[in-house]
């Protein structure tokens, strides 16, 4: 029996910004580990990894997918937003 994960939505604000050439680029390793803290305090699950692609441009309403894993072996879908061009992303698990 699969465990869903609880919907959860949160904003971090954080600056996730990378430059690199030909523009920027977001942090996902920095946007990986806030995402799993976000997803243990709101559903209450123990989070294994995140895992998101590298090389996302940074551009407000862009939208990637990134995969959370629990450590039970559950995966859940995690939506996240581009809120503006400087690395602030909004980011909803499930739903």
């Amino acid at each position: 029996m699969t465990r869903r994960l609880a919907f959860v939505l949160v904003v971090v604000p954080a600056a996730l910004a990378l430059s690199a050439c030909g523009g920027k680029t977001l942090n996902t390793d920095k946007l990986e580990p806030k995402i799993k803290q976000g997803i243990e305090q709101q559903a209450g699950v123990k989070v294994k990894s995140v895992d998101c692609p590298n090389d996302v441009e940074i551009k407000a309403g862009s939208r990637f997918n990134c995969t959370a894993t629990t450590t039970a072996g559950d995966r859940a879908a995690v939506r996240v937003v581009q809120q503006d061009d400087k690395g602030n992303v909004r980011y909803q698990v499930g739903g």
